[in-house]
């Protein structure tokens, strides 16, 4: 699947072409970009097949994804994908150190969530979104950040 990040001043589109050709779009605020991102570098990752970006993959549509009366029937792995794409967040605004990143997310999900996110892990997932946050805020009003989310 490809996904696009259209740059427009306040307001941004997130465009998503799922390999069968078939699209899913919604407007964004100026804050979802770097929320999106975290989905992104946590659920690649983690290889979190079932979280926000792989149930687009599967043909969800964004709009879906933010329906309350859908959220409670996503599959589990959605809610470790949100949880985490949070805490990521936290990292860049000070809110979270990245040696809190996984006792934070643990917080939330039960002690023995994700056994994998070691710390090693939270500076590579910290490391390669302030990197994704980076290509963003270098690009121009109009211009487009595209990323290849990975075959399922």
């Amino acid at each position: 699947m490809r996904i696009a990040i259209h740059k427009g001043g306040g307001r941004h589109r997130l465009v998503c072409t799922r390999d069968d050709g078939t699209t899913t779009q919604a407007e964004t605020g100026p804050g979802l970009p770097a929320h999106d991102l975290a989905h992104y570098v946590a659920e690649r990752a983690l290889g979190l097949r079932q979280g926000f970006f792989g149930n687009v993959a599967g043909g969800r549509t964004i709009a879906e994804l933010g329906d309350p009366a859908v959220i409670p029937t996503l599959p589990p792995e959605a809610w470790t994908a949100e949880t985490l794409a949070r805490a990521l967040g936290a990292t860049a605004t000070g809110a979270c150190r990245v040696d809190q990143l996984p006792a934070l997310v643990r917080a939330e999900l039960g002690e023995a969530a994700l056994p994998q996110l070691t710390d090693a892990l939270a500076q590579t997932l910290v490391d390669d979104f302030a990197t994704r946050l980076a290509q963003w805020r270098a690009l121009a009003d109009g211009d487009t950040l595209t990323l290849d989310w990975p075959q399922t």
